[in-house]
């Protein structure tokens, strides 16, 4: 239970510093009216700048409970996971919201990038995870199933404001989306972590 808790604190705070970059670049380009390019570049930077503060936050938990683990290759491996998933992300809503292709072929032609960006963050985490508890596939459908509870609140949470609401009110229901996303993921994780270094110890 005390390494749960440590990985809660550790995701939520994760997430609220993490959140920082992406929040900063998308309002940024968007007050200056960048193009769509734009867009998808920054913040894909700016996404893998947010997986690097998480990851570099879990290592921080990793450390004191699973010094065999590989830590700094931890927090490579997921801000690359991370940056990967806002291309993914990005990149399909983009060509979605301008293609004059039927939505039934967009849906078929985006199911394996959406796969593969959800399935990034837990395969990319048990590369390193698997050197020293073997036997933790099983991380990579948990967090896949994790995140895509998590990232659905930030993205429910946000469509609810108007757009042409005071930026203010983006801004607090960022913050408390990401707290939100991170407590999910992190009590959706924590539990089948915690379990999997106890195998190894």
């Amino acid at each position: 239970m005390r390494f749960t808790r440590a990985w809660i604190a550790a995701f939520i705070l994760g997430e609220l510093v993490g959140f920082i970059p992406p929040a900063l670049v998308g309002v940024t380009l968007a007050l200056i009216g960048a193009h769509d390019v734009a867009f998808l570049v920054a913040l894909t930077l700016a996404g893998a700048a947010e997986g690097a503060v998480l990851g570099a936050a879990q290592a921080w938990v990793l450390r004191a409970h699973a010094p065999r683990i590989n830590h700094n290759r931890w927090v490579a491996v997921t801000a690359v996971a991370a940056g990967f998933a806002w291309l993914v992300g990005m990149g399909t809503s983009t060509v979605w919201g301008f293609s004059d292709v039927a939505p039934w072929l967009l849906l078929l032609l985006f199911s394996p990038l959406w796969l593969a960006a959800l399935l990034g963050m837990g395969f990319a985490q048990w590369t390193v995870l698997r050197s020293a508890v073997p036997g933790s596939t099983r991380w990579i459908w948990v967090t896949a199933s994790a995140w895509l509870v998590g990232v659905s609140i930030p993205i429910v949470a946000l469509s609810v404001v108007p757009n042409s609401g005071p930026l203010w009110s983006h801004g607090i229901v960022g913050i408390l989306s990401a707290v939100a996303m991170g407590l999910t993921v992190g009590a959706l994780t924590g539990r089948t972590l915690a379990t999997l270094l106890s195998r190894q110890a």
